[in-house]
């Protein structure tokens, strides 16, 4: 009996087994019934059923793996700074400040007022190289929680 390969393939691929994974296609659409997971016999959408002519596209190139915006230990990071605020968080995003060094950036976190004043609460996070940490955020983009991967498992 032939060796199962599905390990090798997930690791050529990017993703771990049994890893939560979203797929676009045309490197602009996110494919609907993600996230999707590598187990030992193919590839499985949301609904646990199999997709084998996913597996296909993704090997020639058709379709290609989301990588997700923030690492490990910037999840950890941002989680636990929010988490005391992490139901009134509006939007966060990574700016620059026209004060400092180009090669400098700030996360800002907007947070809906709690007093239900018009204005909202800004909590800006220490500066850090643009290139070096929160590489996978664009500049001035308003993120959510959810497309941070912030919170998901609560």
């Amino acid at each position: 009996m032939a060796e199962n390969k599905m390990k090798q393939v997930a690791e050529l691929l990017g993703v771990e087994m049994g890893v939560p994974f979203n797929i676009k296609r045309e490197k602009v659409y996110r494919l609907e019934y993600g996230p999707y997971t590598i187990k030992s016999d193919g590839v499985y959408d949301k609904d646990n059923e199999l997709r084998s002519g996913i597996l296909t596209w993704l090997l020639n190139g058709n379709y290609e793996i989301e990588q997700p915006i923030l690492d490990d230990v910037e999840k950890h990071y941002l989680e636990g700074v929010l988490r005391p605020f992490k139901d009134r968080v509006n939007y966060i995003y990574k700016a620059c400040s026209m004060f400092i060094e180009d090669n400098d950036a700030f996360i800002n976190v907007s947070l809906n007022r709690y007093d239900d004043v018009e204005r909202d609460d800004n909590i800006p996070l220490p500066y850090f190289h643009k290139d070096k940490m929160y590489k996978g955020m664009e500049l001035e983009k308003e993120y959510t929680l959810q497309e941070l991967g912030l919170f998901l498992d609560e």
